[in-house]
Order: structure tokens, then C-alpha cells, then sequence
């Protein structure tokens, strides 16, 4: 059990830097990331969403800080995630007026139970569904959401065949 472990995880951080090799560069992320966000905004998901919960996005990850602004500006409860520990993470709610990269410690906690729409940063997906993250595990303990849904934020680079995964 522990080499089928270790091999997967050899296999993904494998997969993961292919994933790496094939970005585009920043102003294609930035394109594609524009339509991105105009396909979500647009969706019934999101316009059905009064919480919604989201993510900074780190340079390569799809850069969702418009669809961020906009349920601010739709007077939507925005969440985004703290990180407390050793794969251990919060969604914390954003005031109003949106500008904080990381939410404060005094920032509210929600419940993943109160998410109705998670925007989830990532490295690979493949058409079934299966997420490949950083390899950190701190969706992990969000996924799957009792009430809500979770959407990664793909760019067309980030597809893969098939992911590894745990049996």
C-alpha cells in the first residue's frame, strides 16, 4: 500500500510538471482567463451562487480576481481560503470592498456547508472530473461540498487524459 502510495505520487508530481511545461506564457493565461470568467459569469451556477467561495491566483493558476470583484459587486458573500496549517484551511468571508489577498484571522469562518459555488484553483483535470492540485491537500477537506458545487478554473492547457488516483 505504502510503494502503490509513493508511486502515484511520483506519477503526479510527474504529470504535474508536463502540466508546467505546456503554459503558454502570461498573456495567453490572461486571454484565456478573461473568457474563463465570462463563461462562469454568465452560468446559472453563478448566478444562482449567494455564497460564493474563490482563490487568489498564483501565476500560472486561471486568474479569476474579475469574477472576485463581480460577486462583490453583486452584493454576493465572497470566501476566500486561509491557510492554518499543515493541510488545514478556511474560507473566510471578504468585506465589501475586495483588495485582500489573504483574509485576516479576524476575517468570518464559514462552513464549507454554507458554499454554493467553490472556484477551485488547480494544476490538471481530466474530463472525468478528477482535480490534480499542488499536491498540498488543502482542498481536500473541502471536497466534495455537502450543499454547493465545485468548479475548477481550467485553462485549455491544463487537460490531461487521466489523473492517478487513490483506489
Amino acid at each position: 500500500r505504502l510503494a502503490a502510495r509513493a508511486r502515484m505520487s511520483t506519477e503526479k508530481a510527474a504529470m504535474r510538471k508536463a502540466i508546467r511545461a505546456r503554459y503558454p506564457g502570461k498573456s495567453q493565461r490572461d486571454a484565456e482567463s478573461v473568457r474563463l470568467c465570462a463563461v462562469i459569469a454568465q452560468s446559472n451556477l453563478f448566478r444562482c451562487a449567494n455564497v460564493v467561495a474563490g482563490y487568489v491566483p498564483m501565476a500560472r493558476e486561471a486568474d479569476i480576481m474579475p469574477l472576485l470583484r463581480l460577486t462583490l459587486d453583486l452584493g454576493k458573500t465572497l470566501l476566500l481560503p486561509r491557510v492554518e496549517g499543515a493541510r488545514q484551511m478556511t474560507m473566510r468571508q471578504i468585506p465589501g470592498a475586495y483588495g485582500i489577498p489573504d483574509p485576516p484571522e479576524s476575517a468570518p469562518i464559514l462552513s464549507p456547508d454554507a458554499i454554493d459555488l467553490l472556484l477551485t484553483p488547480l494544476e490538471g483535470v481530466a474530463p472525468d472530473g478528477t482535480r490534480l492540485g499542488k499536491g498540498g491537500g488543502y482542498y481536500d477537506g473541502l471536497l466534495p461540498l455537502k450543499n454547493g458545487i465545485a468548479l475548477g478554473c481550467t485553462l485549455p492547457w491544463q487537460w490531461v487524459d487521466d489523473i492517478p488516483r487513490e483506489s
